[in-house]
């Protein structure tokens, strides 16, 4: 069974040392727990809910109204921008890995063994989907109204034209594990992976083209602002960008090479954990990963600078990410972490504005 994301099978097999960043991430997500509470860790408020969940991924609907799933078929909803959460019932007790929403009322969220839930209420109630498949889903995301696409493992890919009732198999025939994707308009969209996957659509999704990334390296988030510019990030602290369309690519953090752990050391490796996901609101930029990382650029992803949460929550490691038109930031992770932040600096114990 995968933990919150597939290890980078080959590459792994080939070398003695297993990656430090996806081994640590794996013993983390064994960690899972349940039960009901707030997500700042504090006694309940009210009719709020205690959010002990480990945390995979969260959707800002704007900068108030969020949602984050998790551990266990995990779905909690605020309305006061982290005040106080909300338990949902959801018809799944998989893991949920991603969610996304069109508009302020219909989502979807994807998980383990192929689980798909979709809400047309904002979150409140939730209606299992049939997938077509028991395979993991890792990413889930609306390329325009009504029109969601799903990714994960063995290069499923899945189309949705009826906002998530009804989805179509439209894998690649590599096999690859899929782990985000990003679609900065409805004709253009790009899926990453493992082995230093990206590949890129020109035709919404109907032909699939492989790009050259330069590593081999597990990507675990993508965004795409604009179909030219676009960030890639993943093992070891990586991060990369292309400004065409995913032609070329250019370092900005990390190495493109694959070392093992006895080779980089373990304070190198420490200093370079893993990052996960990748997200833009204008020229604000954020970037997630373990050990309570978080990377902000405030020039349009030109150049990133280091942030930790802080102390009792530095060593928590995120996942699931997401900003708010209004350039607020939702960052969730292990043991029901789910902090909001505006300008780079986020709140730790507390899961307040």
């Amino acid at each position: 069974m995968h933990g919150p994301f597939p290890p980078n099978r080959r590459a792994n097999s080939q070398r003695p040392a297993v990656r430090f960043g996806l081994a640590f991430a794996v013993l983390l997500a064994l960690g899972a727990r349940t039960g009901t509470a707030r997500a700042d860790g504090s006694e309940p408020a009210g009719q709020g809910a205690h959010v002990v969940e480990n945390l995979y991924g969260a959707k800002l609907l704007d900068d108030d109204h969020a949602v984050i799933v998790g551990a266990f078929g995990a779905v909690f909803r605020t309305a006061d921008g982290g005040r106080t959460w909300q338990a949902a019932e959801v018809p799944t007790r998989e893991y949920l890995f991603a969610v996304d929403f069109d508009g302020p009322r219909d989502g979807i969220a994807v998980g383990k063994a192929g689980a798909i839930v979709t809400t047309a209420d904002g979150g409140a109630t939730w209606t299992r989907r049939d997938a077509g498949t028991d395979r993991n889903l890792f990413s889930v995301a609306f390329s325009s109204p009504k029109h969601a696409w799903a990714v994960g493992d063995w290069g499923t890919v899945l189309e949705s034209a009826d906002g998530g009732a009804t989805w179509t198999n439209r894998s690649l025939k590599d096999d690859v594990v899929l782990t985000s994707q990003s679609w900065p308009d409805a004709t253009h969209g790009f899926v990453a992976g493992e082995f230093g996957t990206v590949q890129r659509t020109e035709d919404g999704g109907a032909t699939w083209t492989k790009m050259t990334t330069g590593t081999d390296k597990t990507l675990f988030g993508i965004a795409f602002p604009t179909a030219e510019k676009g960030w890639a990030v993943g093992i070891d602290g990586l991060v990369l960008r292309t400004t065409d369309g995913g032609t070329t690519w250019n370092l900005q953090r990390g190495r493109m090479g694959i070392e093992s752990l006895e080779a980089l050391g373990f304070m190198e490796a420490l200093r370079n954990p893993s990052l996960y996901d990748v997200r833009f609101a204008g020229p604000r930029g954020y970037v997630v990963g373990d050990i309570g990382t978080v990377l902000v650029s405030d020039d349009a992803g030109e150049s990133w600078k280091e942030k930790k949460l802080p102390t009792g929550r530095d060593m928590n490691w995120l996942r699931g990410l997401s900003v708010s038109p209004g350039g607020r930031a939702l960052v969730v992770g292990s043991n029901g972490l789910a902090s909001f932040g505006r300008d780079g600096d986020f709140v730790g114990k507390e899961a307040r504005p």
